[in-house]
């Protein structure tokens, strides 16, 4: 974190002068500046032309008449070297960097790209590969086309954009985002997420932060600027590409990011407090349902109300694959609408109130009071959220619009228009919306996932500790590692606190005599650092009862090793753990972008296919650990005193990942056992690590 640059983004955001560098190509950078409304200084370096757009060039950097709070540079990726030194020294708060070229091109590129950072010092660099940067707040365009009408705004959103093409399309979008801020901050060779999120964070006109990422940046950077953030109840909503084998290889090839582990993504965003989606679509709804309703539903009561039957059924579906609550209407208010709406119509939530086309007696949709009792009669059942569901275009003329926004404003309930399909709400539609405090939103899939977004995000903040959310720096992987066996994994995990059976490590001919002193059943192992997988080649038996089975297993054993070519160090002989409830893995692996992450779930040989797993970025509090098993599906049956000594295990791994991180590769214990009395017992264990464990 450079503070100092920081302080040069806030000056870049808000600037008194302007300096554009480049030729010809800046005439609609000069108009997207003059049709933002810029009130500021704007001056151009150019050494070939006498002016241009009206405006009189200067030769270089050196001469102009003051230092510029920020600058555009259209420019190629060499002048752009050169024109960032000389904004340097001439003290220049930030500057927005066009050209491509740089650390997304490879090896010269990521040469070219030091070059720059080595000149920026502390500037505020945007980019490069930056399509630009919008602050409708405060009348600020550095953007390189004239290709949209720039409007004010006195609050909103702000959008992140790594990628200058989807920033070039937010400012088109038609969903009526509106947001405050865009900026495209491409390779972010110097301002990365964490930078921008903790400046724009702290700005009270800022309701809701999105972000598009390639790759999260310097995590344990971004931790702390989430705290920003935090302390402001500011929703932060994310999406990031490279889920895919692919789309991570794009997008190291794009903007030169590393996308890393996506489930490892999804712990930061838990971590963090931000709410991560997954389509651009469902990006742009859930930004304005978090905007109008910053953040806040009090709960995930919905109701529904359509002209449409098969929308009914739509968006039953769509809330049931969202997590939300459609309860039928209370008996009172279902005798009250059976008044109200056509004999034919059924009641029922999601509602089909069956409005006639015409007519102003009885329910239509030309009958503004009829349409108005029937909504405010649903909304006052005690619903969280209320829907109106029209694809009418919804005008200024619209009756059903005007009596939705009557509705909701006296009864009190956060609403929303949702449209079935996800092409068009006109824009009169929208602005009465924003008025009025309604989520105008677009397409039922999207517009529900979006509310629900918003609810989860309630929830979170409702249920959030007071611990830190800060991460240490990701310890780099550099150098080979080793497997210590079963036998040293074990002994270094007791240390630390994890409980395992009694247990004896072996020559052959002793494997008897173990057995008897510990006492059947038995668990027989052969151990040796590279049986990584003891049941994929008969290297384990359970459950042997006496010496005649041990002798067998120990025989059938020691072939399965000579074929599969391994001999072995010795072999563990350890007592047997009867009565399962469940089977749980608890390990650790280490990502060189993330950090060491905490792995709890559904365990034993079928761990790999039943996917039922919670990930927790490290360290980690008591608090998160124990949210986390109550989360698993494998956990839902066992008892509390099952839980917590589960828990006990789980927080004594990862005090010992975050006691030995500059050295912990990865860490399984596989599983343990979770008995029908309530105790828990590690039956399997395995370090990797750079060092001594």
């Amino acid at each position: 974190m450079n503070e100092e640059r920081r302080l040069n983004l806030r000056r870049l955001l808000k600037p008194r002068s302007v300096a554009l560098i480049g030729g010809r190509a800046l005439a609609p950078s000069v108009e997207m500046l003059r049709r933002a409304g810029f009130e500021g200084r704007i001056d151009i370096v150019n050494p070939s032309h006498a002016e241009i757009a009206g405006i009189a060039c200067v030769p270089t950097i050196d001469d102009l008449p003051e230092a510029p709070d920020a600058a555009f540079l259209n420019v190629n990726r060499h002048l752009t070297i050169e024109a960032v030194a000389a904004l340097a020294r001439r003290d220049t708060g930030g500057a927005v960097c066009f050209a491509a070229g740089f650390g997304e091109m490879g090896e010269s590129g990521k040469s070219l790209q030091g070059r720059l950072v080595a000149a920026a010092g502390d500037l505020a660099i945007v980019g490069p590969n930056s399509n630009g940067l919008l602050n409708r707040l405060d009348r600020l365009a550095l953007w390189p086309m004239n290709d949209h009408v720039p409007y004010a705004v006195e609050s909103g959103a702000a959008f992140i954009s790594q990628s200058g093409g989807i920033a070039y399309a937010f400012v088109r979008d038609r969903r009526q985002v509106r947001a405050a801020v865009v900026a495209s901050t491409g390779n972010q060779a110097l301002l990365d997420v964490a930078d921008w999120l903790a400046v724009l964070g702290e700005d009270p006109r800022i309701t809701t932060i999105g972000i598009f990422l390639e790759g999260p940046g310097d995590v344990a950077a971004l931790s702390e600027a989430a705290k920003v953030t935090r302390a402001r109840g500011v929703p932060v909503v994310v999406l990031k590409s490279g889920r895919s084998a692919l789309g991570a290889e794009m997008a190291l090839t794009h903007t030169g990011s590393m996308a890393g582990d996506d489930h490892l993504f999804d712990a930061l965003c838990d971590r963090l407090g931000f709410t991560r989606v997954h389509t651009l679509p469902q990006l742009q709804e859930t930004l304005k349902a978090m905007n109008v309703w910053r953040g806040r539903l009090p709960g995930n009561r919905m109701t529904v109300l359509t002209a449409s039957g098969a929308s009914r059924a739509l968006f039953a579906d769509a809330a049931a694959d969202a997590g939300l609550a459609l309860p039928a209407p209370s008996a009172a208010i279902a005798a009250s609408l059976r008044k109200q709406l056509p004999e034919f119509a059924h009641v029922s939530n999601p509602l089909d109130h069956n409005a006639a086309y015409t007519g102003m007696v009885g329910l239509s949709l030309e009958n503004e009071p009829a349409l108005y009792e029937c909504f405010r009669t649903m909304l006052a059942d005690g619903y969280d959220i209320g829907v109106m569901n029209s694809d009418s275009g919804d005008g200024l003329e619209s009756p059903s619009l005007k009596a939705w926004v009557r509705a909701a404003r006296d009864t009190g309930i956060a609403s929303a228009l949702v449209t079935t399909m996800p092409d068009y709400i006109s824009e009169n539609a929208h602005r009465i919306c924003r008025e009025n405090g309604i989520a105008a939103l677009h397409g039922v899939d999207d517009g529900v996932a979006a509310i629900a977004a918003v609810v989860r995000h309630s929830q979170r903040v409702a249920a959030a500790a007071d611990g830190d959310i800060g991460l240490p720096e990701a310890v780099a992987a550099d150098g080979g590692s080793r497997i210590i066996d079963e036998w040293g994994s074990k002994a270094a995990m007791e240390v630390a606190g994890v409980p395992f059976p009694d247990r004896r490590m072996v020559a052959r001919g002793e494997v008897a005599s173990a057995a008897a002193a510990i006492g059947f059943p038995v668990v027989l192992k052969a151990v040796s650092p590279l049986l990584l997988h003891k049941n994929r080649i008969g290297a384990v038996a359970l459950g042997l009862a006496d010496e005649a089975a041990l002798t067998g297993a120990l025989d059938r054993m020691e072939q399965a090793l000579c074929a599969a070519g391994i001999k072995p160090d010795g072999f563990l002989v350890e007592k047997m753990v009867s009565g399962a409830a469940a089977e749980i893995i608890v390990g650790v692996k280490a990502s060189r972008i993330y950090g060491h992450a905490l792995v709890i779930g559904a365990g034993g040989v079928n761990v790999e296919h039943l996917k039922d797993s919670a990930v927790l970025l490290l360290p980690a509090t008591r608090a998160m650990i124990e949210a986390s098993i109550a989360g698993l599906r494998t956990a839902a049956g066992l008892s509390e005193q099952a839980r917590k000594r589960l828990a006990d295990i789980a927080e004594a791994v990862a005090a010992y990942a975050v006691a030995n991180r500059h050295t912990l590769v990865s860490l399984d214990i596989n599983p343990v056992i979770v008995t029908r009395e309530g105790d828990a017992v590690a039956v399997d264990a395995l370090i990797e690590t750079r060092g001594r464990a």
